[in-house]
């Protein structure tokens, strides 16, 4: 098998048959053919996959932190390319700077492949003891070794490292190797909430900002011109910057910072790959820290799941992928960390002309050509860098999902979708099933907190009736898309058809794109109602992320310590009743899901595939959002997490989508409630991105703004 890049954004998988090896005649003298055991994912890689490069010729195998085996059993790490071996570079050791290099997933083909035809020269071989995995980290680890040789200092000298990606965290674990003291920037909360058990493991801090200044020892391991700036502001005196990452393109850095270096006597090195030498010498500290090295990998998957992977890698939000050659996608290893793979949408799960597949097959990613220029163009604002919090990411975060640098919200709705549950026959709620029924009324009456915080946010609300046990009168704000009157008892049976599943699914899709055919949705808020659904959702969350039922399971309605006992025990037969597949977003929607869950979720693969701002509430609504995340994860990049819901299994579904909640008042009534404090707060991000000055229109001096 080898995947092929044959145009941008074009990975097409072909099978080779073993009668298709690479005869020994053909192969080039100094080459050898091998067999790629694993080859990890590079974000060069997926840049060239979206991007090309103006020296790179289709078609041609991507892949070059690979791991092989030769026709003796050898493994082998590569140097990723081939030295001319006469230029002034070769001659001193310096071949990482070869004047007539030959890069490998580039110039030649790569490890996207099951087999490699590679400079025998540019293979390290590996001791056995050496996980094959692991090794796959012996190139990025070898630029940092590179970066180090270059640099000098003792024993306890504080680092600063700016990124928390995965050559940040290596570089902060070479350094606490060394005897430093690393400490790591990251402007993202959600990555470094993302990247928590390699800190905890490490004891490495990780911050979105220090107050230290004055290191010995600065290295930035982002292409964020802004965190190089800043790593010029925290070198001390006599210090040393490592220009180990280049930085994103044509952005101007301000000679009076650079007049910094000048003051302090710093020194500046650049650093460009690594010598066979750094990746021999990367080996034992491999060796020596192979559990740490584990917790840097987001998944081992088989090769054929490559091309749906790309897009997360250039997102820079996640760790290392591996591609592993000796897998099916059903043999992962014990220590790889699994995460949630879209299911194929099948026939059986959907007809080809239907709504919910068109739906789900026409939501893209989030672009993010425009995140260096809103992201500087926040910076540039009249106050310190990150001053404004959250609400700065918020304001990037809007731009990206408008496409545009001036981003505005006019178009306020906010959706309640409401049914029963056949779960409360269970005794899981401290409220009867008639409760549902009395708040819409409540709803339409305009009586509810939900009621009046649209009211007061000026925002176009409706209560959805997807599923009540009882009919309500035709009223302006009420959208009937009921299925059936409340769903079956899933402790016992399937909470529903697959028919009554697709069209609940549908019927929340239509109920967004209705409103939105109307008139364009800016921003769209999802609440809910409905007695019982919190056993829905803990159990939806439960199984989803992985967490046991009793970590899942939350008070709800108010439920006393028996309750909760009682209600933890339910979701664990529930679980062990249906053996549901985590990964398949539909079952375990029919099985455990709820209507209004259901509608949620369609509402939010509608409003995705419309490139809208979607704000999910609580606990219920984010176990929606999760369903929806499952289906299709190019949800993600529009997704807002309204507010922190006391119901403590929230707090996986989002880490699992990686959200971070925008508030947090100690609620938990649902409703859509911080749904409609969180719109708010986006629209105020929007006018802070639009109407608030710059440097230059107010004609202030940056040096004025103290950081």
């Amino acid at each position: 098998m080898k995947m092929i890049l044959t145009g941008l954004g074009k990975l097409e998988i072909e099978k080779l048959e073993i009668s298709q090896d690479i005869k020994t005649d053909k192969i080039e003298s100094g080459f050898i053919q091998t067999h790629v055991l694993c080859c990890a994912i590079c974000r060069t890689d997926a840049k060239m996959w979206e991007q090309g490069h103006r020296d790179l010729v289709f078609p041609r195998v991507l892949g070059h932190e690979m791991v092989v085996k030769d026709p003796t059993g050898q493994r082998y790490i590569v140097w990723p390319g081939k030295s001319c071996g006469t230029c002034r570079f070769c001659k001193t050791a310096r071949e990482n700077l070869c004047e007539d290099m030959k890069i490998t997933g580039f110039h030649t083909d790569g490890g996207f492949a099951s087999q490699a035809v590679l400079p025998h020269d540019s293979l390290i071989p590996i001791p056995n003891n050496l996980t094959t995995h692991v090794a796959c980290f012996a190139e990025p680890v070898g630029c940092v070794i590179n970066a180090f040789e270059k640099l000098t200092f003792e024993k306890n000298d504080p680092i600063l490292i700016l990124g928390s990606g995965t050559m940040g965290l290596i570089t902060a674990l070479y350094a606490q190797h060394l005897g430093l003291v690393p400490h790591i920037i990251e402007k993202n909360e959600a990555k470094i909430n993302h990247v928590a058990p390699f800190l905890t493991a490490t004891g490495i801090p990780c911050t979105k900002d220090t107050h230290k200044s004055e290191f010995e020892l600065v290295i930035n391991t982002c292409a964020d011109y802004i965190a190089f700036c800043q790593g010029i502001a925290k070198v001390g005196k006599g210090g040393q910057i490592s220009f180990f990452s280049g930085i994103s393109k044509n952005e101007h850095i301000e000679t009076n910072l650079l007049n910094l270096l000048h003051y302090k006597e710093a020194r500046l090195s650049g650093v460009y790959g690594m010598t066979k030498d750094h990746m021999r010498k990367a080996i034992p500290f491999m060796q020596t820290h192979e559990s740490e090295f584990k917790l840097l990998i987001e998944e081992i998957v088989a090769p054929q799941k490559a091309p749906q992977l790309m897009t997360k890698v250039l997102s820079g939000k996640y760790l290392k992928y591996i591609l592993d050659f000796s897998l099916t996608s059903a043999v992962l290893p014990a220590f790889a960390t699994q995460k949630i793979q879209p299911p194929g949408i099948s026939q059986e799960d959907l007809a080809p002309d239907s709504l919910c597949r068109q739906i789900v097959e026409n939501i893209s990613p989030l672009p993010g050509s425009k995140l260096a220029a809103a992201t500087a163009k926040m910076d540039d604002k009249t106050k310190p860098l990150g001053a404004l919090g959250r609400i700065e990411d918020l304001a990037v975060l809007m731009s990206l999902i408008q496409n545009d640098l001036n981003p505005k919200i006019q178009h306020k709705n906010l959706f309640v979708f409401a049914a029963d549950h056949g779960i409360t026959e269970e005794g899981v709620s401290a409220y009867p099933s008639e409760v549902t029924a009395q708040m819409v009324d409540n709803f339409l009456n305009g009586g509810a907190a939900i009621n009046v915080l649209c009211r007061h946010h000026d925002i176009e609300m409706k209560v959805v009736d997807m599923g009540v046990s009882r009919e309500f009168r035709p009223h302006p704000d009420l959208i009937i898309k009921k299925v059936a009157k409340g769903t079956r008892n899933f402790a016992i049976e399937d909470a529903m058809t697959k028919q009554q599943m697709i069209m609940a699914l549908e019927n929340g899709m239509t109920t967004f794109l209705d409103a939105y055919n109307k008139r364009p949705i800016d921003i769209v808020g999802l609440g809910e109602m409905g007695i019982g659904n919190t056993t829905s959702a803990s159990a939806i969350i439960s199984i989803i992320t992985g967490i046991p039922p009793a970590q899942a399971t939350g008070r709800g309605t108010g439920i006393d310590d028996k309750g909760l006992s009682h209600k933890t025990d339910v979701i664990e037969r529930v679980l062990a009743f249906h053996a549901l597949d985590p990964a398949n977003g539909f079952e375990v929607l029919q099985k455990i899901g709820g209507f209004e869950i259901a509608g949620i979720a369609g509402a939010v693969l509608a409003a995705a595939s419309k490139k809208t701002a979607i704000v999910l509430d609580g606990v219920i609504s984010t176990a929606a959002g999760l369903v929806a995340y499952a289906i299709n994860p190019a949800i993600q990049g529009y997704l807002i997490s309204g507010h922190k819901s006391v119901e403590i299994a929230q707090k996986a579904a989002l880490s699992h989508m990686n959200l971070i909640p925008l508030i947090d008042f100690d609620m938990r009534l649902g409703e859509g409630t911080g749904a409609a404090l969180a719109i708010d707060m986006a629209d105020a991000a929007c006018k802070i991105m639009c109407q608030m000055a710059s440097f230059d229109e107010a004609k202030v001096a940056r040096s004025n703004i103290k950081s």
